[in-house]
């Protein structure tokens, strides 16, 4: 499925730049991995040497990749906000003592995963890519996906009713490089 959903986001920024290369366009691609079912390509299953979910993961960051290319090759890049992240901790399914045992710790430092009410269930990645604005490093920063209304009405100048989105907060000066 996903190596399906990569192409149709890399076919629309393609088509996109042909018909209006000047106008700005917002694309949602939600990947069903590395997420149960647990069921990398038969190109990536095996690759890594720990795991299924270690291949699925593997997956994840060469089809992140391709799309992360299709942007460079059409000069889009510098310019295009991307951001990865993911709704929440590791799944127990992906035999977290397995990643353990080879040097992986899928929650870093917090404890519980997926479905637990703990930190390491609800502290997930989140990458944030556009060099024309954000200088690369690490932020701090406590931020969550609630945030995006209030950032991305922002960045965009849309205005949010006083009646919607009373908990976000724009996260834009962090990826400015503020506090």
């Amino acid at each position: 499925m996903m190596p399906s959903v990569i192409d149709h986001a890399i076919a629309f920024i393609e088509g996109h730049q042909k018909a209006a290369p000047t106008k700005p366009f917002f694309a949602y691609v939600p990947l069903n991995a590395p997420h149960t079912p647990i069921v990398p390509t038969k190109e990536f299953l095996g690759s890594s040497g720990i795991s299924p979910y270690a291949d699925f993961v593997k997956q994840v960051d060469h089809d992140v990749g391709r799309l992360l290319a299709a942007l460079d090759q059409q000069g889009l890049a510098e310019n295009t906000l991307v951001v990865f992240t993911s709704d929440n901790g590791c799944s127990t399914a992906a035999n977290i003592p397995e990643l353990r045992k080879a040097g992986h710790e899928p929650s870093y430092i917090y404890r519980g995963n997926k479905a637990d009410l703990y930190e390491g269930g609800h502290r997930v990645p989140f990458v944030v890519r556009w060099p024309a604005k954000v200088k690369p490093g690490v932020s701090s920063a406590l931020v969550g996906q609630i945030d995006f209304l209030a950032t991305f009405a922002e960045l965009t100048g849309a205005v949010i009713p006083a009646t919607m989105g009373e908990d976000s907060v724009s996260f834009l000066p962090v990826l400015r490089g503020d506090k």
